[in-house]
Order: structure tokens, then sequence, then C-alpha cells
């Protein structure tokens, strides 16, 4: 018998595997929760751990925006290999002399790839041409033309050079793929290169978070779903970097109801968080010039 499923509403920072899609670590969270309702906020490869934010019930609204979210990586790359899907799990298709490479050389290429840059995202990526995923046109051997895409590297830190590995300390917008990174820097010296461990260790606003792993849950799952529902963060936790506005009990129950309110607020123009008077998130609303709140997304189970 399949056990019951129920309402289960917060944000859990999962400790993503080596070996497993976030897909396949989401429906294992989901399953020891019991919840009805969860999905993830960007994917990590298989090959990749850290974080990996499941939003379950009312907090799957506000997943978007931790998909807008910067995050921050920690890189291992292996010089002298180019493989067809640029990291450990794909075929060599090519090699380079990488024995003359010195640190200094890796060093100096830093700040060319630090700040606003063009990317072309890799063929193993999920996004779309022509209505198919690159990665599966990638399987078939097919290659097309890419898009550069806008990127910001925020922060790019050379943290251990041992040939033929490096290590790397990347902060970045979203967006941004490591191995395209890992395999551009490494042209700048001529070489080919290749990630054979990537680990997301933030993704804003959730810094030096408190990671917990598929083997925790199961453990604490076995003391109960009080104990389990306490590895949960709030939904305000999600927006905790955002502008947030507190509305009285009748601008609540208008909001709720699809309306538009008029406030008096010193909050900047756009998205902004909404809360009750006792601090409860009711969502995300719209606020314009005029002062007028429009609410965007809205939590059905407030109170």
């Amino acid at each position: 018998m399949k056990r019951p499923r129920r309402a289960v509403h917060g944000i859990l920072l999962l400790d993503k595997p080596a070996g497993c899609t976030s897909n396949q670590a989401l429906q294992r969270a989901k399953r020891i929760f019991q919840a009805e309702k969860a999905g993830h906020t960007g994917s990590l490869d298989p090959l990749a751990t850290g974080l990996l934010p499941i939003c379950f019930g009312e907090a799957t609204k506000l997943s978007g925006y931790l998909l807008d979210a910067d995050k921050r990586y920690v890189v291992r790359a292996k010089l002298g290999e180019k493989t067809n899907t640029a990291d450990a799990e794909g075929e060599v298709l090519s090699r380079s002399d990488a024995g003359r490479v010195q640190r200094a050389d890796l060093a100096a290429q830093i700040p060319k790839f630090t700040g606003a840059l063009k990317q072309i995202p890799p063929m193993v990526s999920a996004l779309k041409h022509q209505g198919e995923r690159l990665y599966d046109l990638a399987r078939r051997g097919e290659e097309v033309p890419r898009e550069p895409r806008d990127i910001v590297i925020r922060r790019l830190e050379l943290l251990a050079f041992e040939p033929p590995f490096f290590e790397l300390d990347v902060s970045c917008t979203k967006g941004t793929y490591i191995r395209a990174l890992v395999e551009d820097l490494a042209g700048a010296l001529g070489q080919c290169a290749h990630v054979t461990v990537l680990r997301r260790m933030e993704l804003s606003p959730f810094t030096n978070p408190q990671m917990v792993t598929l083997d925790v849950l199961e453990q604490t799952a076995e003391q109960g779903v009080q104990a389990l529902d306490g590895l949960l963060l709030p939904l305000t936790s999600a927006l905790a970097h955002r502008p947030q506005l507190v509305v009285n009990a009748d601008q609540q129950r208008r909001l709720k109801q699809g309306q538009a309110v008029q406030v008096t607020a010193s909050e900047p123009v756009g998205d902004v968080v909404v809360l009750s008077e006792t601090g409860v998130l009711l969502g995300i609303g719209l606020l314009d010039v005029s002062g007028q709140l429009t609410p965007r997304r809205w939590m059905i189970n407030t109170t």
C-alpha cells in the first residue's frame, strides 16, 4: 500500500549526492517527507554534489525567485583532456600537453574571466534547439550553433594547482555553465580540460547553508514527521534578501481576493515580500510608483 501523502510547506537545503539526477534526489526527498507537492530549484548534473533547495507545498510558488539567484561553486578540473560532455563522465575526444602549464599561467588568466562575459553554452545542456534539448542532440553526435549568453563571474579564485588538476572557487550569476568556464579558461592557455568534481556551495540567499544529506533524512524520518519537519526552513527564508512590506488585516483580505490596495511605503518599485502584521508570509506583490500594491504570487495556506 502507498503511504498517504501530506501537506508539507517549507524549504529543505538538500546536499545532493553524486551519481543521481536532481529529479531523482527530489523524488527521494519527497517520498521521505510523504509530501503532496515538491520541486527543486536549479538542476545539478549527476556528477555534481551540493546545495539543491527542495521546495515543498506553498514554497514551490517561490522557486522561480531562487532560480534567478546567484550561485557559488567549487570545481576541480583536469588539464590535458577534452571530453564530449566537458566532464569526467564523457569520452575523451582530444588531448593537449599540459605538462608545461604553471600555476602562474592559470592565475594570469583569472582576471580575464572575471566580470561581465559572453559565454557559449555547452552542447550537453538542457537548452533547446528547435524543440529538442541540446543534450539529446549531443548524444546523437550532433552539434548546432549556440548564441553567446550574458553572464557575470562575480568572483573567481584559483584554490589549488596540482598538475594536471586545478581547483576554482566560482561565484556567478544564473545561467553560468561551469564546464564551459573550465574549457574556456584552459583554452586561453592553448589547452583543453574537463570537470572532474563539481560542488555547489551556495545559492542566494542561502549563504553558508546547513545542508542535509539523504541519509540524514532517512534517519530523521525514523523519529517521526515532527523531527523531519524540523529540518525545513520557513518560506520567508527564500526571500530574506528582498524588500518586505507589512499590510493590515483589511489590506490582507483584499489582496487575497486578487484586489490591488493602496499602501504607504518607502520600498523600491517592483516585487516586494508581503507579510501580515504577525509576520506571516502572504505572498509576493508588485508595488508601483503610486503606492499601489497588486498581488502576484499568493500563498493559500497562510493564517
